[in-house]
C-alpha cells in the first residue's frame, strides 16, 4: 500500500470522476462498479460512458476496447519476466496491468519487480474501485461543484509521463511516440490514427527487442 500510494493519490480522484460522469450519463451505480472491477481500464471506461449511455452495440464496444487497450501489449513485454508463477496470479497481474502500475513497477529496481508487481496491481485497483464507488454514490450531489472532470485522466497520464522521464532521463520514447502519432495522422484517416500510432510503436518495440536479443547473443 505504501508503494502504491502515489498512484492512489491519482486513482482516487480519477476513479471518482469516472463514477460521477457515469451516473451523470444515466448509468446505474452497479454498472459503474462492474466496469471498475472487471474492465479496470481508465481510458476505456471513460470512452465507454457515452457509448453505453447511447445504447451502442457489442461490436462497437468490442472494437473500441481492442483499439484503446492495444497499448497494453507494449506494457506487458518488459514485465514478462516479473510475472508471478502461479497461473491465477499471473492471469490477474496481466489483467490488472494498467499504465500507472507499469509506470510504478518499472521505476523500481529490477530485483524488486517480481515481488511487487502483483500486490501493487491489486492495491492500485483497490484505489480505483474505491474512487469509483465514492463518485457514483456522491455524483448527483457533487457534480455541480466539481467542473471539468473529463480532464482528470489526461492529467494523470501527463503526470506519469513526467515521472517516467524523471526516473530514467530518456527522451527517446517521447520522440518515438510523437513520430508515430504524426506519421499516423499524415497517412491514415482520423478514425484509424489511434490504431496506426499504436501499431507503429509496437513495431518499433519489436525491432528494439530483436536488436537487444541479437546483441546479447553476440556478447555471449
Amino acid at each position: 500500500m505504501t508503494a502504491s500510494l502515489p498512484v492512489g493519490l491519482g486513482y482516487l480522484p480519477t476513479g471518482f470522476a469516472f463514477g460521477v460522469l457515469a451516473v451523470q450519463a444515466g448509468l446505474p451505480l452497479w454498472l459503474a462498479m462492474l466496469l471498475s472491477v472487471f474492465v479496470y481500464a481508465g481510458a476505456l471506461q471513460f470512452a465507454a460512458i457515452p457509448m453505453l449511455a447511447s445504447g451502442a452495440g457489442l461490436a462497437a464496444l468490442a472494437t473500441t476496447a481492442f483499439l484503446v487497450n492495444l497499448r497494453h501489449l507494449l506494457y506487458a513485454l518488459p514485465l514478462l519476466r516479473s510475472l508471478p508463477r502461479a497461473r491465477a496470479a499471473r492471469a490477474y497481474a496481466l489483467a490488472a496491468l494498467t499504465d500507472e502500475t507499469y509506470s510504478l513497477v518499472t521505476a523500481m529496481p529490477a530485483e524488486r519487480r517480481a515481488a511487487m508487481l502483483l500486490p501493487v496491481a491489486a492495491a492500485n485497483q483497490a484505489w480505483w474501485v474505491a474512487g469509483t464507488l465514492g463518485g457514483a454514490w456522491l455524483g448527483p450531489t457533487v457534480a455541480a461543484y466539481v467542473p471539468n472532470l473529463q480532464f482528470a485522466l489526461p492529467c494523470l497520464f501527463l503526470i506519469l509521463a513526467i515521472e517516467q522521464y524523471r526516473a530514467y532521463r530518456r527522451w527517446q520514447p517521447a520522440v518515438v511516440a510523437l513520430v508515430c502519432l504524426l506519421g499516423a495522422r499524415w497517412a491514415l484517416p482520423p478514425a484509424h490514427v489511434l490504431a496506426g500510432a499504436l501499431l507503429s510503436a509496437l513495431a518499433w518495440l519489436g525491432v528494439q527487442a530483436w536488436h537487444d536479443a541479437r546483441r546479447a547473443r553476440s556478447d555471449a
